[in-house]
């Protein structure tokens, strides 16, 4: 099974392009959108090739699962013909529990905290737009980044996530050179995930 899992596109139709160009979307089960769709935001500069209306005619050409961020409203809906997006989901690839949210319902430091009573093995989240892996009490939390506006000296990157002989693998791609910049893989024992050097 090959995943992908996006976030943060702030209405850039390059930073599709881009991924297209770097992926042939059709190999992938399922692709994963962590919110903040069009909007562009009050803190943000506009992305390169801003153009909500074009991206959401690209977008929907696909078939893609959509969390709903801080910037996204009610008429981001209507655009993408959908009737709702949740704000967090459960999903399963394969034996892995993966929680999927956009990320503004909690702060950085208390990520702990909003894990604490979730039985998961992952937390995918965006809204920060740095990308990241990071172990909290035996649950791994990773954030792809921004393919439009990354911050924290980060590249413009994408998750690609791909299931093999009971193993989950992470790779999260540089848009600008279409390498993997940073890759980590686990297994479950005895459902506790342990990771593979």
């Amino acid at each position: 099974m090959k995943f992908l899992v996006i976030s943060d596109t702030h209405g850039s139709v390059k930073a599709w392009e881009d991924i297209s160009k770097l992926f042939n979307l059709k190999e992938f089960d399922a692709i994963f959108h962590l919110g903040d769709v069009f909007y562009h935001g009050p803190r943000n500069p506009f992305p390169e090739k801003y153009s909500p209306k074009d991206l959401a005619e690209e977008l929907k050409k696909h078939s893609i699962n959509y969390i709903r961020g801080n910037c996204d409203a009610d008429v981001d809906l209507k655009v993408l013909e959908l009737p709702e997006v949740p704000k967090v989901s459960m999903e399963y690839f394969g034996d892995f529990a993966v929680l999927m949210t956009h990320g503004e319902i909690f702060e950085e430091n208390d990520i702990k905290d909003f894990l604490s009573d979730k039985n998961v093995h992952f937390l995918f989240h965006g809204h920060t737009h740095v990308a990241k892996i990071e172990e909290i009490d035996g649950k791994v939390v990773m954030n792809p980044g921004s393919p439009s506006l990354p911050k924290g000296d980060t590249p413009r990157s994408v998750l690609v996530i791909e299931i093999e002989n009971e193993t989950f693998a992470a790779k999260f791609y540089d848009l600008d050179s279409g390498q993997v910049y940073m890759q980590a893989k686990w297994t479950l024992k005895d459902s506790k995930l342990s990771r593979v050097e």
